[in-house]
């Protein structure tokens, strides 16, 4: 992406110089972000000084509670990538719904730190707690990217809220369209960022989580803290699987040879009536003929979009128009709309 000079015009299309406009909007989101990051290691300090055995407990009966004797002894082996992104996941994660044990009693650490005097949080530490804290982990698409400056999402467990435009540096730069995460979207000033915790999951991994989080909530008087935990467990269950299953691929040498190649432009027509075993056995033009079958070839059409983006991401170069697959098929190309951006 071109470097934007101080006296180019705003990309944000206000008409006013890029210094006198989102520049400085830049600075105070980066400040603010320093800022909330000093008072999560400031928090994290302190409940691993008074309740270093609770903290203990809590992570390895409560976040990796799940994981079998087998992957608990591999995480002293995953990339330091992985861990470091743990790391961060099991930090936010005591903050937000950790229960620990005070006094015999399982209590939520934001409750403890928010309601004990010898927690020293700043007034600013406070309110970015409390807010952290009333924010539930959501699943979301990738629907555009603004490399190191911010990206769309779109809630797939909420799909009838609009797309939120977020500002991330960090990820935005590794991030590309159709990808899936799990992840926190808080308020910092008049901008939504990402709380900090991120849980890439492959497309099929985060459909797994929307369909196992409509399941297990339909029909039940949950309220707002059983579906947020709800919501917490399942994203952290099946990105933890999926870290894993990575892992042992990698380590087995596999490779994706048996992954549908999308066609070419010149191939389109003989491809769209060939049979598929991934659309059971029907041909993309057929499936595309009913609405169960559409659904299933759009997300066909996100996967040859996203493996092209992320190979155009690391080579360097623009990636494939697959235009011509979605208008052959009589498909209509999402494309972002109905913003919230504030």
């Amino acid at each position: 992406m071109e470097k934007i000079g101080r006296n180019d015009a705003c990309p944000c299309g206000s008409g006013k110089k890029y210094k006198k406009c989102c520049l400085d909007k830049g600075r105070e989101s980066i400040q603010r972000m320093r800022d909330d990051s000093a008072v999560a290691k400031q928090a994290l300090e302190l409940l691993g000084e008074r309740y270093p055995e609770g903290v203990r407990e809590a992570v390895f009966g409560g976040f990796l509670g799940g994981l079998k004797k087998r992957e608990r002894e591999a995480v002293g082996s995953l990339s330091p990538d992985v861990q470091e992104l743990l790391n961060v996941n099991i930090g936010e994660w005591l903050l937000t719904d950790a229960k620990i044990a005070v006094q015999g009693e399982q209590k939520p650490v934001r409750e403890i730190l928010l309601s004990h005097d010898d927690f020293p949080l700043t007034t600013e530490g406070i309110r970015w707690l409390s807010n952290l804290g009333e924010r539930p982990l959501s699943v979301y698409e990738v629907r555009r990217v603004d490399p190191g400056e911010g990206m769309l999402l779109s809630d797939l467990l909420r799909p009838d809220e609009p797309d939120i435009q977020v500002r991330e540096r960090k990820a935005s730069k590794g991030l590309v369209r159709w990808d899936t995460l799990g992840a926190r979207i808080v308020k910092s000033g008049n901008e939504w960022v990402l709380s900090g915790a991120v849980y890439p999951l492959a497309r099929e991994g985060a459909h797994s989580c929307r369909s196992r989080i409509q399941r297990k909530g339909k029909g039940e008087d949950a309220g707002p803290d059983a579906f947020r935990e709800l919501c917490g467990s399942i994203i952290r269950e099946e990105w933890l699987r999926g870290v894993f299953a990575e892992s042992q691929r990698a380590e087995n040498g596999h490779n994706d040879a048996e992954k549908i190649e999308p066609p070419t432009a010149a191939d389109f027509e003989k491809w769209a009536d060939e049979p598929l075993p991934a659309l059971g056995d029907r041909s993309p033009r057929k499936a595309a003929k009913t609405p169960a079958g559409r659904r299933v070839v759009t997300e066909l059409l996100k996967t040859f979009e996203l493996r092209d983006a992320r190979r155009a991401l690391k080579e360097g170069g623009n990636p494939v128009d697959f235009g011509y697959i979605w208008e052959g098929l009589g498909l209509k190309r999402e494309m972002p709309d109905n913003i919230a951006v504030s």
